[in-house]
């Protein structure tokens, strides 16, 4: 069965971590040693949670006095018909952005580490229709799945963070907290967009159980929480294994990091191969969601069916075609933080700034 009525709090924590975990945990240590240039990457990272938690209690509070209703209806009641339209135009433009990101940095991937002879346009195209098919489904489907690997990603995580302990040298990860703090803290606009997708709180929300906003906000912060220590202990392990300065070179640096682990005399080498494949599995929820809440987005704005799906798989493959090399590419990164600020804080501001000037709520 497809269909799903409510979510439980161990079904959002799994939605949220899977959507904020994506290419960022494989890019970001690179960006983080550039900007910062300090062992204390991970201040910047525990700074950027802190701020991601601040913005979603404002999602709570948006979905709480509008129980029911997905980011799209909130912003037609709240601020009105026409400026709601072009509101959720820019939210679906945002969806499409961002899906198009990720799914290029991964096929980038796939075909520097696995399929070096496979056309573009073939992973993009397989990777993009199999996501759409896990859609068609329904949502109930794709809460499903996430559920189903999740165990899997957290192993994955857990086996690569055991292993590549014995590679540390703690000499890299020294001295702590002897930085400039206040560059530190400040790099962490870099981090803070690393947890975007908890914003797909007012996606699913038509889903979630009318509760009190003090718990919805419990189960939001857990998964910041748990989405930012698995970013800490990845970082920390990379600095560790490899060194700010070797950081800083190389474009992906969590699998470097993976291809240093061996086992003399094992009959398994690359042990890189592994961390890929379970990585794959966490980028492809990520990418879902956004998918899904493009495809959602343009159903409510066009009031059309089956056709959106179609419409928004060739926008995407369009768009990730686009860039002619992955350079280019991962140049796009600070306009689509731009694009996710309005996005992920602007408007969610404005409209509840709105509806508390205005008192207004919904009531289902």
């Amino acid at each position: 069965m497809s269909d799903l009525r409510q979510l439980t709090s161990i079904q959002l924590i799994v939605i949220f971590i899977s959507a904020m975990i994506g290419v960022g945990i494989i890019l970001m240590p690179r960006d983080l040693a550039n900007a910062v240039n300090s062992p204390d990457l991970w201040v910047s990272i525990i700074t950027g949670a802190f701020l991601m938690c601040l913005i979603a209690t404002m999602y709570v509070l948006l979905v709480t006095r509008y129980p029911g209703l997905t980011f799209f209806d909130m912003s037609k009641k709240i601020a009105g018909r026409w400026i709601g339209t072009l509101i959720n135009l820019f939210f679906i433009f945002y969806c499409l952005i961002v899906a198009s990101y990720i799914l290029r940095v991964t096929t980038a991937i796939i075909k520097n580490y696995l399929l070096d002879t496979t056309p573009l346009y073939v992973i993009i195209g397989s990777f993009l229709l199999v996501s759409l098919y896990l859609i068609s489904n329904g949502p109930g489907n794709v809460v499903r799945f996430f559920q189903l690997y999740f165990p899997v990603m957290m192993f994955m995580f857990l086996i690569l963070a055991l292993l590549s302990i014995k590679d540390v040298d703690v000499q890299n990860v020294r001295p702590v907290l002897q930085s400039n703090l206040l560059t530190t803290v400040t790099q962490s606009k870099i981090t803070f967009f690393s947890f975007i997708g908890i914003e797909f709180l007012m996606i699913f929300s038509p889903l979630i159980k009318k509760k009190k906003t003090r718990n919805l906000a419990l189960s939001v912060w857990i998964s910041i929480i748990v989405t930012a220590v698995i970013y800490v202990i990845f970082h920390v392990l990379t600095i560790g294994v490899l060194g700010i300065a070797e950081l800083k070179e190389i474009t992906f640096p969590t699998i470097e990091m993976a291809k240093s682990i061996e086992f003399q005399g094992f009959f398994f080498e690359r042990f890189e191969l592994i961390f890929i494949f379970g990585w794959l599995i966490t980028v492809f929820t990520s990418f879902t969601t956004y998918t899904y809440g493009m495809i959602l987005g343009i159903e409510k704005v066009t009031k059309s069916g089956w056709w959106c799906m179609a419409g928004a798989g060739l926008l995407i493959f369009t768009v990730a075609l686009y860039p002619e090399g992955l350079t280019e590419v991962l140049d796009y990164s600070s306009h689509i933080q731009w694009i996710g600020a309005v996005a992920v804080i602007g408007f969610p501001a404005l409209m509840l700034l709105i509806s508390l000037m205005r008192r207004q709520t919904h009531d289902t």
